[in-house]
């Protein structure tokens, strides 16, 4: 059985480079500032009495006391929860409580405080010594994102985040110089920046506190000139019709994850950044951020699905229970699986295998819609309804008024004749897919790792 690093055993080598590790609002921050910073951390957690694999609440805005707080538990031999001080309040409060935590490392200057009974640690501490830290076999906890209630807890060991890292060095050839952090430190598409790139030595660019402020990506990107970058579909392709390609020339990579490419989304990234790669990549929470991944190329952008590639070094994926057409469920064995999960993982995601060995993806298992007697998954008529001219972005809701399915599409755009998306449609769609209703938006709901939100579509369409 192979033996995967530790997480931290990546990263502890470049702690004694002065370059700089991160790049936020308040300015840069060395690595060996991290270092300083992060031992001091560690050591007050040791302080206390921290446990080995004991949860701590690491509460902070995407900011360099967030990577401090992480890195600091991780040295004491803890598990961080990371909770975002940008979210809803009562959304904190719930994810600390539930995290089971008795010790929160807060960022310095937080006017709000997460009620008891957490006991703060200043995120400032500062060490005599850099001795006295420890691993543990546990990394993180993090919450699968949810429209509604609080997501299920997800934890992950050190060795599953050190896997899911050195699987990125094996894979990626251009090594991290900058990656550009476009992510809520609450969501795991988070953990693939922050550690990838202190593993490669690179500086993590954290533009604004908000993910999605896009004025801030494109000042950021500018100044630092990042190599990375990782984003959902939905708001990479907001930042490329917002003509921020210019400002983003120097990324070397962009990888999508976190929801479904559409076709034209590869187009136009080589339409506008054709010297970057494009990756796709696949992966749910309980998998360590991704488990597969498939590269770009610009024949993608006529094809009717964008792949999700092939298992990632180390990882196995099976099909369950296809159907006539090939069509079943994911199943990802291997050693990224959070704690407690049966192998293979069952994902409730619909996939198919392309004749060439590359996944195709057809949507969640729970997601399905019956239509005149027709399944088909949201996703595929909301792309549908992207590839129309014109449309910047596109979501459905549904309601069920009588017991009879009704779709309603959500589209932002400038303009567009119904009658000629009507025809786009039904050559793309059976006529009981498309949408009976069509409201022009300004902007579509978002949750807060930047997916689109259905649960609150869904209300609109009631």
């Amino acid at each position: 059985m192979t033996a995967y690093p530790h997480v931290f055993d990546l990263i502890e080598p470049r702690l004694a480079s002065d370059r700089t590790a991160v790049a936020d609002g308040a300015g840069t921050l060395s690595y060996q500032e991290l270092d300083r910073l992060s031992a001091g951390l560690a050591r007050a957690l040791l302080g206390e009495g921290l446990a080995i694999d004991e949860p701590v609440v690491v509460h902070a805005h995407l900011s360099r006391w967030a990577i401090i707080g992480m890195l600091g538990v991780l040295r004491a031999g803890g598990r961080y929860i990371a909770v975002d001080a940008a979210f809803p309040f009562e959304r904190q409060q719930a994810m600390a409580e539930a995290s089971g935590a008795r010790l929160v490392v807060r960022e310095p200057g937080l006017t709000v405080a997460l009620r008891a009974p957490l006991r703060p640690i200043a995120a400032d501490q500062t060490p005599q010594t850099h001795r006295g830290v420890r691993r543990g076999s546990l990394a993180y906890t993090c919450f699968t994102s949810g429209s509604t209630g609080l997501p299920r807890p997800v934890t992950i060991s050190a060795r599953a985040l050190g896997y899911s890292t050195a699987a990125r060095l094996a894979y990626y050839d251009d090594p991290v110089t900058g990656f550009l952090l476009c992510s809520s430190i609450s969501f795991d598409s988070s953990v693939a920046g922050i550690h990838w790139t202190l593993a490669c030595g690179g500086t993590i660019v954290i533009p604004s506190e908000r993910p999605s402020d896009l004025a801030a990506v494109g000042r950021f990107a500018a100044e630092h000139r990042p190599s990375h970058l990782l984003a959902v579909p939905s708001l990479y392709g907001v930042a490329l019709r917002g003509g921020l390609a210019e400002r983003l020339g120097s990324l070397a990579t962009v990888i999508v994850a976190g929801e479904t490419c559409p076709p034209g989304l590869v187009a136009e990234h080589f339409a506008r950044l054709p010297s970057a790669h494009l990756y796709n990549e696949y992966g749910p929470t309980e998998c360590t951020v991704w488990s597969t991944v498939h590269r770009c190329e610009p024949a993608d952008a006529t094809a009717p699905r964008v792949p999700i590639g092939r298992p990632i070094p180390g990882t196995e994926a099976t099909i369950h229970g296809a159907s006539a057409d090939g069509v079943g469920e994911l199943g990802i064995a291997g050693p990224g699986l959070a704690e407690g999960e049966a192998s293979p993982y069952r994902t409730g995601d619909l996939v198919s295998l392309r004749d060439d060995g590359e996944l195709l993806f057809h949507g969640r298992v729970d997601h399905q819609l019956k239509l005149g007697g027709v399944r088909l998954e949201r996703g595929e008529i909301e792309q549908a309804l992207r590839s129309f001219p014109g449309i910047d972005a596109a979501a459905v809701g549904v309601s069920h008024p009588g017991g009879r399915t009704r779709l309603t599409a959500y589209l932002v755009t400038d303009g567009f004749l119904r009658p000629a998306l009507r025809a786009h449609l039904l050559e793309r769609l059976p006529l009981a897919a498309i949408p009976a209703r069509i409201d022009v938006v300004a902007a579509l709901p978002l949750l807060p790792n930047g997916k689109v939100d259905h649960a609150e579509l869904d209300r609109l369409a009631q």
